[in-house]
């Protein structure tokens, strides 16, 4: 084959064409495609290069077909074959279907037509493939297909390539790429074609006379960098579903650290030790002078990536645990030496090998991924029988630059020196240190080794129970301070939940479009049956946001507090329950030691329960406290006049968010009791429902009925509501509604909310619509009374108060460690 480009061409792809990869995870379904599609447009360059894996589990699913054949050959029965082939047909049909129209669907329902029609032939015998690898690479052929016909629905210019039309190489175990003949095969398809992206399969390649090969189970990174490298592309992005390189798995590890940069030494050694994140051979073709491949997730764009590439004079570290729960160990007899020089000579690099001349043997751990191979190689040159797999080994390392120089060296050596230590030994040029152990490994000795090897900040995991106004406003705010946030503590949100369904992953939420996340993840759940499973999320601490009005959230204070939860509420059922309930629900608080913050259930996002407590805390004592304790009816009243329907107020009231859903709540004062209530208690005094004298707007007969009937029957209140007013105007007052408490002589307490008149020139009838004001008179403030006003209804502010007690509770924390 021939260069059929110029020198002009083969520079320009040199300086501008990148190399994008995405595995099966990333393309696990139609939405997973479409977001793929949106970081192809938006992060890639218009003759980028995206080399793509079969979707989801598709190359699990074949090799499914492919043992289920070979077992129905011995049995005569094929049925479960044809049950797993046709389960596949309905995937790879039902992707199209779900992501393409018109001609471009009925295109490639054509071409996945003629495809299974020859699997189905050769499940029937009318057709012999006897090349797994030809089966295989289906997988990522059907993936490239598609994710270029997708493009070129939404408009780009695309196409996919068949890496097997250029990319040869000779059969072995790692195939070996003839890199000149695949080189100009590649620049002789891509060069002419300047603004076309190019999708390309991953994982397969053929050799010199066609027949398909494949490049090993996650082979698709390997195929990125070696593409890379056949165009001499500066950089190689990798996307995953993790954002970069953590310092151990974060499957297995709680509290992992991401890792901004690698050196190439350290990535090699991190991949060749069977890092689930890198490919052994990801690194083989690499130019290390001139590209930098980027690891970075599909699923959180955004986040931190990885970078690795040349670094000078990177200090010692130990950077990255990396474990392989199995590994195959071969003792070999160190007196047959043919056997012991062909180990030597094999291309396949143990993960570390040793002698004990003093009992004549040699050993070679291998990834299990190797098994079958070193089987297969073994049966055919160890004639003498002189080499024994053992079984039940594993293996544990710290990958790091200069790792012998390191801090976590001598707490690696001891924390595996008290296990069951084969072998420790360094690696040749110091980038790991390498420990065999003959025992299991288990994820709770990863992450007590993780945590002695590398400092972690503190983390909590939040809860977000609420996803209506005041939640969807929270999380919005939270996205807006997330980083100054996580300078206090590792803040996640773990969770979003509504009254029947939930949005739950310990890993952390991604917020971007979190609506849309949480209609397609969400999952029905019992709150009863999720609070017992919440410990075992990987947090230090954990914090349920109870942005609800609900009441069966608020019964379950006691189990989420006995639980290890803290809790933030905007939800005042609880802090105004029963006096019984009130009580149990503060004893298990203080039994369990957890905090438990609720500023914004009276006054919104104002400071006032910090205020009352700074008062008796500096040795204050509160006399009463009166004043408008409702932001809705603030704003109803301040609005109210001869000219103005009630009603009209009501309804405008709840368009926009300022009264509680059902406005019964508002107009029947039983959400000012609430309140009313919590700052009583708060300040340390018994009081109940009963004790309050209350005057209802809300008329008996309007009480029981359906909110939608009440909100039709809404203009009977206007009449009683005129006659109010024009009663108080007769002399020179407006009606307010107030609440007030008051510690009488005898240390009983007395409670009202009612209507009162108050003179139009009194500052309690001239507030902002809306506007909470709190008078309070102490032992300190007798003459002259505190005050504290201001905004005591709305999503901003009250979200804004859920974001204060949030602050104030990571402080308490962070004084606690």
């Amino acid at each position: 084959m021939k260069l059929a480009v110029s020198d002009a061409q083969i520079e320009a792809v040199a300086e501008q064409v990148q190399v994008h990869k995405f595995g099966g995870s990333s393309l696990a379904d139609a939405y997973c495609y479409r977001r793929v599609a949106r970081i192809v447009t938006e992060y890639a360059g218009a003759s980028d290069l995206v080399v793509v894996s079969a979707a989801g589990d598709t190359t699990n699913r074949i090799l499914a077909i492919i043992d289920a054949k070979h077992e129905g050959e011995q049995t005569g029965d094929f049925g479960m074959t044809e049950v797993l082939l046709k389960q596949l047909e309905k995937y790879q049909k039902g992707l199209i279907t779900e992501l393409l129209s018109g001609d471009h669907q009925q295109r490639l329902l054509a071409l996945s037509d003629a495809d299974f029609c020859r699997w189905w032939d050769w499940l029937a015998g009318n057709e012999v493939i006897d090349n797994r690898p030809e089966l295989l690479s289906y997988g990522e052929l059907w993936s490239a297909r598609l994710l270029a016909t997708l493009l070129q629905q939404q408009g780009m210019q695309a196409d996919f390539i068949d890496a097997r039309s250029f990319l040869v190489a000779d059969d072995a175990p790692e195939p070996l790429i003839r890199t000149d003949i695949s080189r100009i095969g590649l620049l002789n398809r891509i060069a002419p074609h300047v603004g076309t992206r190019f999708i390309v399969t991953g994982f397969i390649c053929s050799d010199p006379d066609g027949r398909s090969l494949i490049l090993g189970r996650n082979g698709s990174d390997y195929s990125a960098t070696l593409v890379g490298s056949l165009i001499d592309a500066k950089q190689v992005t990798i996307w995953k579903d993790v954002a970069g390189v953590y310092s151990a798995d974060p499957r297995k590890v709680e509290r992992v650290v991401s890792l901004p940069i690698l050196d190439w030494h350290e990535a090699e050694e991190l991949a060749r030790l069977g890092s689930p994140v890198l490919h052994p051979r990801t690194f083989q073709p690499v130019d290390r002078e001139r590209m930098v491949i980027a690891v970075r997730s599909s699923l959180k764009v955004e986040n931190q990536q990885t970078r690795i590439g040349q670094y000078e004079d990177v200090e010692p570290s130990g950077k990255v645990l990396t474990a392989l729960t199995e590994v195959v160990l071969f003792r070999v007899d160190l007196r047959d030496a043919k056997l012991i020089d062909a180990f030597e000579e094999l291309e396949l690099t143990p993960l570390i090998s040793w002698n004990e001349v003093e009992h004549h043997h040699a050993y070679y751990a291998y990834h299990q991924n190797h098994a079958e191979f070193m089987t297969r190689w073994l049966t055919a040159r160890d004639s003498k029988h002189s080499a024994v797999q053992l079984p039940g080994y594993s293996m544990l390392a710290l990958v790091g630059n200069r790792i012998q120089e390191s801090e976590q060296y001598g707490v690696f050596k001891q924390e595996v020196g008290e296990q069951a230590l084969r072998r420790l030994a360094l690696v040749p040029d110091n980038s790991a240190v390498v420990a065999i152990l003959e025992q299991k490994l288990d994820n709770r000795l990863l992450n007590r080794i993780h945590s002695q090897l590398f400092n972690h900040r503190r983390s909590l995991g939040v809860l977000v129970v609420g996803r209506g106004n005041i939640g969807s406003t929270w999380l919005a705010l939270y996205r807006r301070l997330r980083e100054r946030i996580n300078e206090q503590m590792d803040v996640r949100i773990i969770g979003i939940l509504n009254s029947t369904d939930m949005w739950l992953d310990y890993n952390g939420l991604e917020l971007n479009d979190w609506q849309e996340q949480f209609e397609r993840l969400a999952r029905p759940y019992e709150m009863s049956q999720l609070i017992p499973e919440l410990p075992n999320a990987p947090y230090d601490e954990l914090v349920m946001l109870d942005l609800t009005d609900a009441m069966p959230v608020a019964q379950l204070y006691p189990s989420f507090f006995a639980n290890g939860l803290h809790i933030i509420s905007a939800n005042k059922r609880a802090g105004a329950s029963n006096e019984s309930q009130y009580n149990e629900i503060r004893t298990i608080q203080q039994e369990y030691q957890r905090e438990w913050y609720y500023n914004t259930t009276v006054g919104a996002g104002l400071p006032l329960n910090y205020a009352l407590n700074d008062l008796r805390n500096s040795g204050d004592t509160i006399r009463s406290i009166s004043g408008i304790f409702s932001g809705t009816m603030s704003w109803l009243f301040e609005n109210f006049n001869s000219q103005v329907k009630f009603s009209d107020l009501v309804r405008e009231a709840k368009a926009r968010g300022l009264s509680e859903p059902d406005p019964r709540e508002d107009l029947s004062c039983q959400d000012i009791i609430r309140k009313l209530l919590i700052l009583a208690r708060e300040i340390g005094l018994r009081l109940d429902w009963k004790d309050i004298d209350v005057d209802s707007l809300l008329p008996e007969h309007l009480a029981d009925i359906p909110l939608d009937e009440f909100m039709q029957r809404l203009p009977e209140l206007d009449d009683g509501m005129q006659d109010l007013y024009q009663d108080a105007q007769k002399n020179g007052n407006v009606p307010r509604l107030l609440a007030s408490f008051a510690v009488q002589d005898d240390d009983t307490v007395r409670a009202r909310v009612g209507i009162e008149y108050i003179p139009e020139g009194d500052m309690l009838a001239n507030l902002i619509p809306g506007e909470n004001i709190f008078v309070i008179y102490t032992d300190w403030y007798q003459e002259m009374p505190l005050v504290i006003s201001g905004p005591g209804a709305g999503k901003e502010v009250t979200a804004g108060g859920v974001q204060s007690d949030l602050n104030q509770l990571l402080s308490r924390l962070n004084k606690r460690s």
